[in-house]
């Protein structure tokens, strides 16, 4: 005879807002990040001067960043609400230290990434959401 338990519920995408976010704002950065590589004249990898894209400022190191955080973002969305949670966390972190860094790093010799005023507030609005949806969307539900 064989038992078999029943396994855990995972939310669907439409009623887990942490997944929604990782892969809404995954999208998002990723595909900034993908056009970011056809921006010219980007300058070195930690260059302190970048390329115009729209209201963003980029160079090669912010490009990867970018990519990089945009497909951990999608890859935990997909996965489910617990590594979605942990990744908006992490990212969302990140991105806020980003955007505050760049308000203090910007205009000197250790502005490594190229930030701008745009850079400093897409990553702080990025960021906080990833954040905000982290610590309080999910909540477990009572029976």
């Amino acid at each position: 005879m064989t038992t078999t338990t029943p396994a855990a519920y995972e939310p669907t995408i439409r009623e887990s807002p942490n997944r929604a976010a990782a892969l809404t704002i995954g999208t998002i950065v990723l595909l900034v990040g993908a056009c970011g590589f056809f921006a010219e004249n980007m300058g070195p990898f930690f260059g302190t001067t970048g390329a115009a894209l729209g209201f963003l400022n980029v160079n090669p190191a912010l490009v990867v960043i970018w990519v990089l955080s945009g497909a951990a973002l999608l890859i935990a969305g997909a996965s489910g609400s617990a590594p979605a949670r942990t990744i908006n966390t992490v990212v969302g972190l990140l991105f806020v230290v980003f955007g505050v860094a760049g308000f203090l790093v910007r205009d000197t010799d250790v502005n490594f990434l190229a930030l701008n005023l745009g850079d400093d507030i897409t990553h702080l609005l990025a960021g906080g959401v990833l954040l905000l949806t982290a610590i309080g969307a999910e909540r477990r539900r009572r029976r």
